[in-house]
């Protein structure tokens, strides 16, 4: 059995521009020994003991529900105003996670000034802050890629 640690699986994907969608990764992932595509995938997000494991989880799940209402935010801050407490408090759980808090005040800035622009600067902003988390080697939700 081969087992392969998520984030650079997708990152591999990602690389050669292949599809992340889960039943085109079962297909095109053959078997070591015999080349067969008849194998069985499954995604194994970390590989530590129980206690690390949980703790890493929780990070994740922490971290990735932080991304999601950004990434809510982002998209409706060009038609309504975005900068809640919500907002706020998703900028402040991703800050450990961060090396500087330059891009949460960009993303907090770009919402405030974004309104009714058309190009979408708290989008920008939140592509910035995904790509640095991602860089860093956070295990980013596939979908905020």
């Amino acid at each position: 059995m081969k087992q392969y640690d998520r984030e650079v699986l997708i990152i591999d994907r990602r690389s050669q521009r292949r599809s992340m969608e889960w039943e085109i990764v079962l297909r095109d992932m053959p078997c070591r020994s015999c080349d067969s595509k008849d194998t069985r995938v499954d995604g194994v997000p970390f590989g530590s003991s129980d206690p690390e494991l949980r703790a890493q989880r929780a990070r994740s799940l922490l971290m990735n529900l932080a991304l999601a209402v950004l990434d809510d935010a982002s998209r409706r801050a060009r038609d309504e105003d975005v900068c809640t407490p919500s907002t706020r408090l998703a900028l402040r759980v991703l800050r450990p996670y961060l090396p500087d808090r330059e891009l949460l005040m960009t993303f907090w800035t770009a919402a405030e000034t974004g309104r009714g622009k058309p190009h979408g600067p708290a989008l920008q902003a939140m592509r910035w802050i995904v790509t640095k988390l991602v860089d860093a080697g956070h295990p980013v939700w596939a979908e905020f890629r």
